[in-house]
């Protein structure tokens, strides 16, 4: 019985830890707010149990900072930091999609395509969170491709850490800008004609928009 309890209580630990694991990546959560246990258990109908392993497992990760009162903040990155993981970022994506261009096919190109042209619209709606979305959809149906899990999730802890920041960073732009989709145009370019030669300096070049963006902040541009 007592077996059954802690299978059942990790199964929800891991579905709680994917969905705020989710949060993270599309910005839902800004820098400096508070994950209250509590609350989170009120909201997912369970326990706190469930909730507070969830949260512990994020903040082993770094994705989150551990607070008072059984509660958790999404960190306040320096402008350092945030570029610096948008570096590592530009290092990992842009060998996981050289990796990856052996498996591209016909169906995933026009997945791809049909992801760019729905980024354009949300960025001309200023809808950051759906273009956030679509743009993890764009990116991972690419790194999945490169048949190197520990590299995936690599990718994706450093998304969890530069997801809010992001999210930030377009809200602190005055003007939609088309550009922040361009890198992904130059990259289905480069697929459809082969030049898989071209592959990491558009991907290192697309994330660097991060980095710079950061920098400018900092004044370190």
């Amino acid at each position: 019985m007592n077996g059954a309890i802690i299978q059942k209580e990790t199964s929800l630990s891991d579905g709680i830890y994917a969905e705020l694991k989710n949060r993270l990546i599309l910005g839902y959560y800004r820098p400096g707010d508070r994950l209250s246990m509590r609350k989170l258990a009120v909201e997912f109908g369970t326990s706190p149990m469930p909730v507070r392993e969830a949260l512990k497992r994020l903040a082993s990760e770094h994705a989150i900072e551990s607070a008072a009162a059984k509660a958790f903040n999404v960190p306040r990155l320096s402008d350092k930091r945030a570029a610096d993981l948008f570096d590592l970022r530009a290092l990992l994506e842009s060998a996981a999609v050289e990796a990856a261009h052996r498996a591209m096919t016909p169906d995933m190109l026009d997945e791809l395509s049909a992801l760019c042209e729905r980024m354009d619209a949300h960025l001309k709606l200023r809808d950051f969170r759906a273009y956030m979305a679509d743009n993890y959809r764009f990116h991972f149906l690419l790194y999945r491709k490169a048949d190197n899990p520990d590299m995936v999730a690599m990718i994706e802890q450093l998304w969890m850490k530069s997801g809010p920041s992001l999210y930030q960073g377009f809200e602190k732009s005055d003007v939609a800008n088309l550009d922040w989709n361009l890198g992904h145009k130059q990259l289905l370019d480069a697929i459809r004609h082969g030049h898989v030669s071209d592959f990491g300096a558009i991907m290192r070049k697309d994330i660097g928009w991060g980095a710079e963006f950061y920098r400018s902040e900092a004044g370190d541009v």
